[in-house]
């Protein structure tokens, strides 16, 4: 495919864009095949005679896509030669670096990794390297501990690509990160942004910004590529129960004060209210990069209930909201289908797997203590449908894993308002490869309570509402080939709840 760069002409005019200007960043959005067109330019530079191998940098669970696209990409026409840093325990890898990669063709390093082995890396970067930092937002502040290790490596690289999908996922703030990776020297002289101007930009800052950067990096959309469009979502509706209504005002008077923990309290009403019973702080690791909050919220965790409410809670089996769940995944795998199933808490990823395999469907999850191992075992499970449900959450599985080729129908049983784990979720499924006419389906969770004015309220709807407002504020920015505004959560948590009577 790629000897004779036979691409779409979007892909031509990226690819032109990032061998040309050697050092580029590629903010496409997730499923338009940014890794397919790195690969485009690796063809051609390696055609040239300029590069004989790629060095990636990136999340753990980016390696499988990353050999899956090379040799989906090139077939028979060039061999996959692998160098796979996790293939080596802690005590070989230094060696490793040194002596087994250099006739490799595709080398692959994560960000966590480099402590042990920094110097040994940069002495295997020379001028025919193309360097590449996958999810380059998950390098955080400069400063910061991956920061320095991605600036030391990048300042050896002639060709550099830094990929993602979000590039301003907290604030601009993030985008120095990804400037001074590809410009360290040029930085302060170009573009000149100082920390206060990123972290709160007026309107003329933002335009000053944009039209600084623009010329340095390409994005392009699914709908340039031609992806089939999916298919509209479908709203999975419930009304709570008795007890679980009388819980729920129960919880909007303890929490009036907390909006963020009475969110959580909400979703795990919802969901399991076996959960209320634990501290929020138990959760928390659950909610890693989901709700974006500065502040603490265990303070003002008020779980000792008395024992009528603690006998309420535990007089509820199963939810409303998880029998529908249940229900609908049933007669979507009774129709022959592979289902994902998306979550925020851990406790429902394992009830949900538990009352599936009980019901006899093959059903499996990946969640943040899922080894590696058994990671891919599950994944590759799924792909062999051997596993006819995949449960998991979005911080553990939105980015760089693709199974459009297996699945079609994702449900969001728990979903917040963070709009990044929103499209990497569904770009799992949805993306570049589906075939013509292909559909895609998505299926939201929508439970409503009863306030005591006898008005609904529907945190799900409400959330969902507020995260289709997002996505057409990035579409537009995009449209107009800029980075998109970004909203603070406490913006997020106040719309939500502009109705709710506390």
């Amino acid at each position: 495919m790629f000897d004779t760069l036979d691409l779409k002409s979007t892909y031509s005019t990226n690819e032109n864009n990032m061998w040309t200007m050697k050092k580029v960043s590629n903010f496409s959005v997730p499923g338009s095949g940014k890794t397919a067109s790195v690969l485009g330019v690796y063809a051609y530079l390696s055609s040239k005679g300029l590069v004989d191998k790629i060095i990636m940098i990136g999340p753990k669970n980016s390696f499988g896509s990353w050999m899956d696209e090379f040799q989906i990409c090139f077939a028979h026409k060039k061999e996959l030669r692998v160098f796979n840093i996790q293939d080596y325990v802690a005590k070989e890898k230094k060696a490793a670096v040194l002596y087994n990669t250099g006739n490799k063709n595709l080398l692959l390093f994560n960000y966590e990794g480099f402590d042990s082995i920094l110097n040994e890396v940069l002495s295997i970067i020379d001028d025919k390297t193309l360097l590449v930092f996958d999810e380059v937002h998950k390098v955080k502040a400069i400063g910061g501990h991956y920061a320095e290790q991605a600036l030391r490596i990048a300042k050896k690289s002639f060709f550099t690509i830094a990929m993602t999908g979000t590039p301003i996922p907290n604030s601009y703030a993030d985008i120095q990160n990804i400037l001074h990776i590809l410009y360290h020297d040029e930085y302060n002289d170009f573009f000149g942004f100082t920390e206060s101007m990123l972290k709160n930009p007026s309107k003329q800052d933002i335009e000053i910004i944009n039209e600084k950067i623009q010329p340095f990096f390409c994005r392009t959309t699914k709908e340039q590529l031609s992806v089939p469009s999916a298919n509209e979502d479908i709203f999975l509706e419930t009304k709570a129960t008795k007890a679980e209504n009388q819980i729920f005002s129960i919880l909007c008077m303890t929490y009036a004060k907390n909006k963020l923990a009475l969110i959580i309290r909400l979703m795990q009403l919802e969901s399991d209210p076996k959960m209320l019973l634990k501290a929020i702080e138990n959760n928390l690791e659950d909610f890693s990069d989901v709700l974006y909050t500065q502040g603490s919220i265990d303070e003002i965790d008020y779980k000792d209930y008395s024992g009528d409410v603690i006998g309420l809670i535990n007089g509820i089996d199963k939810t409303v909201k998880f029998n529908r769940c249940i229900k609908k995944v049933c007669d979507l795998i009774a129709e022959g289908k592979s289902v994902i199933i998306w979550c925020i808490f851990v406790d429902s990823i394992l009830n949900l797997k538990y009352e599936l395999r009980k019901r006899g469907v093959e059903s499996d999850c990946i969640f943040g203590n899922t080894s590696n191992e058994d990671r891919i075992k599950v994944l590759n499970q799924f792909r062999e449908k051997e596993v006819k449900v995949l449960i998991t959450n979005p911080h553990t599985l939105a980015e760089s894993v693709s199974l459009h080729s297996v699945c079609h129908d994702a449900i969001y049983f728990e979903y917040s308002y963070n709009l990044v784990h929103l499209l990497q979720s569904k770009d799992r499924i949805h993306r570049l490869g589906l075939k013509e006419q292909q559909y895609t389906q998505y299926y939201y969770l929508q439970n409503h309570f009863i306030q005591e004015d006898g008005l609904l309220f529907s945190l799900d709807q409400k959330i969902y509402d507020r995260l289709l407002e997002k996505e057409m504020l990035m579409l537009d920015a995009i449209e107009n080939n800029r980075l998109e505004t970004v909203v603070s959560s406490d913006e997020d948590i106040e719309i939500v709840f502009r109705d709710l009577k506390l």
